[in-house]
Parts: structure tokens; C-alpha cells; sequence
């Protein structure tokens, strides 16, 4: 992105005989974005104040250091009667102006934003790129005690932003250390976050993400669902290159198991869900086992021709009596059907035996493990002599939801003789 110096320019000033006057009336031409309210609080020229020019040239200069604008002219003149002056201001906004955002600095972001609004008050959620200068030194002296930098991120699928950041590259993290826990050993815990964490440029935020993926689930799995970590301390690695992160913990409670429902499917089918899933209320929430339940019903509906079958997790926490009730809705999606067999390899004689042994599959729900059970089958039951390579390839039409099957046999590789 190319930035281009905008040049700030007066307009032409009506030579007066009289040099200083009351002023009766100000105004403003040109703005469309900007406020008038706002444009005239930064000038700073009241009616009814006796004014100069060089009053009206330093308003003029206050909003020339707004960098709001492309040019800033006035022109002033008598007013009728000769009983003080009339001025206007003719600002051209700058047009191109940018969202802005956050990375990193140790202050609250609404904060910072605070902050800049009261030193920047012609400016909302967007600025131009003239004013990033002067943002940067607001930030630094709103509590920031670093140096503080900035950048265009383009990147898509957001709009072009400017990011505000610490000047100074990321430390990575080196060792990671619990205090506070009990329920969980520091070994494990450490042996869970090290695999996603060592070597990770540090951010507080980046940290708590790693340790939702990491620690949280395991204490999901011994019904500590309140699990929470107040406190991350970063400190200089003594015997190590980076930092030596400090995390707290709060394990919480232990929470049982309430009530276990399937959505997504019949009642029926869902009352089958619900027993087969060996959940037992009253039993201490073990998330991990939800999830497996959870999976073995995507299993079985995928089985059954539903391909894209997925399921989310519900959570009904209940701290009165630390209970959870769990909802696992399932989203089966399209069915897809068998459609034609094809076989490859195989001489006339042969093929119609093995398509006698397929069965009459076409039409019915399409079953992903079938072709592969099926060569399996054949070949533990020795109906080839002389089998070689065999392979199972589907092949999906998205659009009539049918999966043909191609079988493929290759007869076996003949041994070479010395």
C-alpha cells in the first residue's frame, strides 16, 4: 500500500482594514463525514469572542494537525453594519479512511479505544492513515509501557485494517509450569500443553486458546467443567531461551451427569440413542465419554448412507446442585445410495459369481466399509487361487446423492526363479 503526504492548503484571505473584531457567526463548508460541532470544538473560535487574524489563523492550525483534512482554507469579512466578522471554513475531508485494532498490548482494548476517542475526537472506529503517528503516541502514553508500532493487514477476507502493535518481536514460550491444581498432576498437565505450546510466541491470548484445546478437556473428563485459569504470569526463562509461562488454575467442583438427549432424529430413534450411549446419570461428568457417544452415533447413521452426518455438544449447567445435563444434536444430513457395481479384472466366467456374491445393493443405503468388508471376505474365504492386489474406489454424484463402486482384482505377482 503506497501512503501519499497530503499537502494542507488556505485559501485566499479577504484583506480587511479592520484586523480585530467581534465574532458573530462561524461556519463551516465542505465536510460531509466530520461533524460541524466537532469541526468548530477543535477551532475553538466562539461568537462573541473579539478575534484576529492571528486567532483565526492558529483555529485554522489546529485543524490542519487534526490531519483530517486534505485542505483547510477560511475566509472572513464583515458583517453587515461593520459590527464584526462573519468567517467560513472550507475543509476538504480526507476520504480514505480505515477500521483499526489491537494486537498484543497489555492494555484492554475498549481501553485504548477510549483513550484515542478523547484525544481524537473528529475520529471513530475508522482513521486515515495521516493520523496513525499520532495514535501510536496516545497509546504508548494510555499505560502501554512498551514501544508500540503499526501495520496495514490486508489480508482477506477482512477489510483492510490497521493493527496497532508492540514494536518488539514475540518471545517464544520455553517451559510452562501449574500451580493450584490438585485433581490433575502438574506431569500431566505439563505433558498436555507442551505439545501445543513449547516454542509458541507468547501472547496471553494465544495461551488461554492453547489451553481450552490442551487442559480443559481433561479436566472435562473428571467432571471439573468450571474449570478456569485466573492468572498467566510470563517471565523470563532462567536456563532457557524465552519465557517461563506461570498458569494458575481454579479446577472447580466436580459435576455428575443429569439427563442425556439426542435431537436430530425420531424419539424413537432417539430413546435408542440415549441407551446405547451408556451415559448414566448421576455418574460423574465424563465428557470424554460423551464424546464418544457422540461418535458412535455419527458411526452408525454414516453406516447407514448419511455421509456427512456431524453432532454437536449442549451443555445445561446447573451450580445449585452441580449437575449437567447434555443434548447431543446430530445433524444427519443427505442420504446417499448404492449404485451401480463395476468389476475389473475379471473374466466373464468369474465376474457374475462375484456379482451374485456383492448381493443386491443397489438402491439401498450406501454402507462406506461394504466394498472394503466385502474383498476382505473373499479373501479370507480363498475363493481366488491366485489373488494379487485388490482395491474398493466409490464414486460420489453429489447431485443424485449415488455412490457407484468400482472393484478392481489383479491376480498375484509370479515369483522370479534363479
Amino acid at each position: 500500500m503506497k501512503l501519499v503526504a497530503l499537502l494542507l492548503l488556505a485559501l485566499p484571505v479577504c484583506a480587511q482594514t479592520i484586523t480585530e473584531a467581534r465574532l458573530v457567526a462561524v461556519r463551516v463548508t465542505g465536510n460531509r463525514q466530520i461533524p460541524t460541532d466537532k469541526i468548530l470544538a477543535i477551532a475553538g473560535l466562539k461568537t462573541g469572542e473579539v478575534v484576529s487574524k492571528a486567532d483565526i489563523d492558529a483555529a485554522r492550525e489546529r485543524l490542519v494537525a487534526t490531519a483530517a483534512f486534505e485542505t483547510v482554507g477560511y475566509e472572513y469579512k464583515l458583517a453587515e453594519g461593520g459590527k464584526g466578522f462573519e468567517m467560513t471554513f472550507e475543509v476538504h475531508e480526507i476520504d480514505i479512511t480505515y477500521p483499526y485494532r489491537f494486537e498484543r498490548l497489555p492494555v484492554a482494548d475498549e481501553a485504548l479505544r477510549e483513550a484515542l476517542r478523547a484525544q481524537e475526537p473528529l475520529w471513530g472506529d475508522r482513521i486515515p492513515i495521516t493520523a496513525v503517528d499520532r495514535y501510536v503516541d496516545t497509546i504508548v502514553q494510555s499505560g502501554v509501557n512498551m514501544a508500540v508500532t503499526w501495520k496495514v493487514d490486508e489480508s482477506p477476507p477482512s477489510p483492510t485494517t490497521i493493527v496497532f502493535l508492540p514494536a518488539a518481536p514475540l518471545q517464544n514460550i520455553a517451559q510452562v509450569e501449574f500451580e493450584g491444581n490438585d485433581a490433575l498432576a502438574s506431569g500431566v498437565l505439563r505433558k498436555a500443553i507442551n505439545a501445543v505450546a513449547i516454542g509458541v510466541p507468547y501472547t496471553e491470548a494465544a495461551m488461554r486458546d492453547r489451553l481450552d484445546i490442551a487442559i480443559r478437556p481433561l479436566y472435562d473428563a473428571c467432571g471439573r467443567i468450571r474449570v478456569a485459569f485466573p492468572k498467566i504470569v510470563a517471565v523470563k526463562a532462567e536456563k532457557l531461551d524465552g519465557l517461563e509461562v506461570t498458569v494458575t488454575v481454579d479446577e472447580g467442583p466436580v459435576y455428575r451427569l443429569g439427563e442425556i438427549h439426542f435431537t436430530g432424529v425420531g424419539d424413537s430413534e432417539a430413546a435408542q440413542l440415549a441407551r446405547a450411549a451408556d451415559l448414566a446419570g448421576g455418574e460423574t461428568a465424563n465428557f470424554d465419554a460423551v464424546k464418544a457417544a457422540a461418535g458412535r452415533a455419527e458411526k452408525k447413521y454414516r453406516g447407514n448412507g448419511y455421509l456427512h452426518v456431524s453432532s454437536r455438544m449442549e451443555r445445561d449447567v446447573h451450580d445449585e446442585d452441580r449437575t449437567v445435563n447434555v443434548t447431543i444434536a446430530l445433524a444427519l444430513g443427505p442420504q446417499y445410495r448404492f449404485g451401480k457395481l463395476t468389476i475389473k479384472g475379471l473374466d466373464v466366467v468369474t465376474e457374475p459369481e462375484i456379482r451374485k456374491a456383492w448381493g443386491s445393493m443397489e438402491g439401498r443405503p450406501y454402507q462406506p466399509e461394504y466394498a472394503d468388508q466385502f474383498l476382505d471376505r473373499l479373501r479370507a474365504d480363498k475363493v481366488f487361487e491366485n489373488l494379487g492386489k485388490t482395491s474398493a474406489e466409490p464414486h460420489i454424484d453429489e447431485e443424485t446423492k449415488i455412490v457407484d463402486v468400482t472393484l478392481t482384482f489383479s491376480p498375484a505377482p509370479k515369483s522370479s526363479s534363479h
